[in-house]
């Protein structure tokens, strides 16, 4: 397993175009990661920079305290999972799952004929230390008197230590071999287990659904028994039923193996269902980190408000008054602020100002307890549009220009132009600044 580390991770492109801007992020071991945004926000860039495909402009990037910049792909001891299965046609489920393990070698010790350790000279250290002597060389041709002798002196200290590596031959030898048959095997029948296609393994691609194809997919990737898991939108190609079980078939496989995962889609339910953290972007910027029960309760700001949550969060433009009332900016809403918020609002001078109010649908109400409760946040509306989704319905109105959603419990006798009374419960609102866009009452 993995513990990461981005810090200020920037990614600039040849044409100046800037697609991460001062990425910073730990990802602890065995955390299940989701970068959600919109197209264009910087996560599926950010999740190959992770991976070594995309070049780090600026940044560090760790791994288990590990500097990873420069460490290639195949290095990196990650496996990814893409958009696209990327199956090959002519192979079964087997060899598809296996190919990836035929090509990798693995390092193994050299013993000699009584079974103990063979020790090498450490070439790769004297290459090292060669290469900061060719460098110290360079340096000493346009050097003054006075560096010159500083710079002999270093490049003497590291001929000495050359001569003492080339003695110690300290270096255990190992040589590269493929992963035995019984190996490979062993880890492709127990990732067909997990994802139950031991009935499948002998079948070709084009005899498979979609989610068998991308359970395919995954499989690939367990059987590399990598550190971390890289997810890149992996659920696109797949129907909604179908995006629905596999999405519990991804959770269920991350309680199992415990790898750290980082998963990237513009699904906010995806994130919502799946993630131990969320990382919310925006134009190549994070906009908040949290739990998804955090992010859902506190939302930083008016984008992540309105981008996580279905339907998303109400925006309702007005003032809140001295005498602790919201009033809408077009005058016909007046509906009462708890103290707790009116508070928060008051102590930072945003009274009277203009904001935004922001309440979520399923925080409005249409039956007679919750109306006779929040009686002093209630208020009458005209029904524009209503939406039976069986369980609930979607009851759309309009307050001034602002366009406004509630979740009511199921009914069929809501027409266009129909009156209802609503309760809004304010004790679950939020107010934004509406400037800046950010949370005025996020905790």
């Amino acid at each position: 397993m993995a513990h990461l580390k981005l810090i200020n991770i920037n990614k600039i492109y040849d044409n100046n175009v800037q697609a991460v801007f001062d990425f910073n992020l730990e990802i602890f071991d065995k955390e299940f990661i989701v970068f959600v945004g919109p197209s264009g926000c910087g996560k599926s860039t950010t999740l190959r920079m992770i991976a070594g495909l995309e070049d780090i402009t600026s940044g560090e990037l760790y791994v288990d305290g590990e500097l990873m910049n420069d460490i290639l792909p195949k290095d990196r001891d990650m496996s990814m999972v893409f958009q696209s299965y990327a199956l090959y046609p002519h192979m079964t489920v087997y060899k598809n799952m296996a190919f990836g393990l035929k090509l990798r070698k693995i390092p193994v010790n050299v013993l000699d004929e009584n079974g103990n350790q063979v020790y090498v000279v450490n070439k790769e250290l004297i290459k090292t230390y060669k290469n900061e002597i060719k460098d110290l060389k360079k340096d000493l041709k346009r050097a003054s008197e006075e560096e010159k002798e500083e710079i002999e002196n270093k490049i003497s200290a590291l001929e000495e230590k050359i001569v003492k590596v080339e003695e110690a031959r300290d270096c255990p030898k190992i040589k590269w071999v493929h992963y035995p048959k019984e190996e490979i095997d062993r880890r492709v029948n127990n990732a067909a287990e997990i994802l139950g296609l031991t009935d499948y393994l002998d079948r070709k691609p084009k005899a498979l659904s979609g989610g068998q194809r991308q359970r395919v997919a995954l499989g690939r990737s367990i059987v590399r028994d990598a550190k971390v898991f890289l997810m890149d939108e992996p659920l696109s190609n797949l129907d909604a039923k179908l995006r629905v079980q596999m999405r519990s078939e991804i959770i269920k496989l991350h309680a199992n193996l415990g790898t750290t995962t980082i998963y990237v889609t513009h699904d906010q339910i995806e994130a919502m269902t799946m993630a131990t953290r969320i990382v919310v972007m925006k134009d190549g910027y994070i906009q908040q980190v949290g739990t998804p029960k955090y992010i859902y309760d506190n939302p930083a700001n008016l984008f992540v408000a309105g981008f996580i949550g279905t339907p998303p969060m109400n925006f309702i433009r007005g003032t809140i008054t001295e005498n602790g009332y919201f009033i809408s900016k077009d005058g016909s809403c007046n509906l009462k602020i708890p103290s707790d918020k009116f508070n928060i609002v008051s102590s930072k001078d945003y009274l009277s100002k203009e904001i935004i109010l922001g309440i979520r649908p399923e925080d409005i109400y249409d039956d007679e307890e919750n109306i006779k409760k929040l009686a002093s946040s209630s208020l009458d509306i005209k029904v524009d549009v209503a939406e039976l989704l069986g369980a609930s319905t979607y009851v759309h109105f309009n307050i001034g220009e602002d366009k406004v959603v509630a979740a009511v419990k199921a009914r069929t006798d809501l027409l266009l132009g129909s009156e209802l009374r609503l309760a809004f419960d304010l004790s679950k609102c939020h107010v934004f600044d509406i400037e800046t866009e950010k949370c005025i009452t996020v905790e």
